[in-house]
């Protein structure tokens, strides 16, 4: 009986060495799309800063510096602008755009574009 014991704890450290990996990817998988999340987050209150900057006829470049400061752990790759129509009524569009790439070991996700869009009423 006693050598069996010590077969026993044998299989469970290789049991172990087969399970670590998977569990690390799973942890790590939660990490990324959390941070995935975030940047989406602050993409949208940025877009949200830059709709609101537009809709009072900021300039282009004011709106691109306040997208910017709102959301500043964020590498935005493009900023698309629709200002508000000269005849006065109308919207105010900021849509913002990142190439987000995952890093989950053994998983290749590659480079997602996250996407985020801020819409404004356009007022004097």
């Amino acid at each position: 009986m006693a050598t069996r014991a010590c077969d026993d704890r044998g299989a469970v450290m290789v049991e172990f060495a087969l399970i670590v990996p998977i569990l690390l990817m799973l942890l790590v998988g939660i990490i990324e799309f959390g941070r995935a999340y975030n940047t989406t987050v602050s993409m949208q209150g940025a877009a949200r800063e830059g709709a609101r900057e537009l809709a009072l006829r900021r300039p282009a470049a004011e709106v691109e510096v306040a997208v910017r400061d709102a959301a500043p752990s964020v590498e935005i790759d493009g900023i698309a602008q629709t200002p508000c129509p000269a005849t006065g009524d109308g919207e105010a569009r900021v849509t913002l755009t990142e190439a987000f790439t995952f890093g989950i070991p053994f998983v290749d996700l590659g480079t997602r574009d996250l996407t985020a869009e801020g819409v404004m009423r356009c007022g004097l």
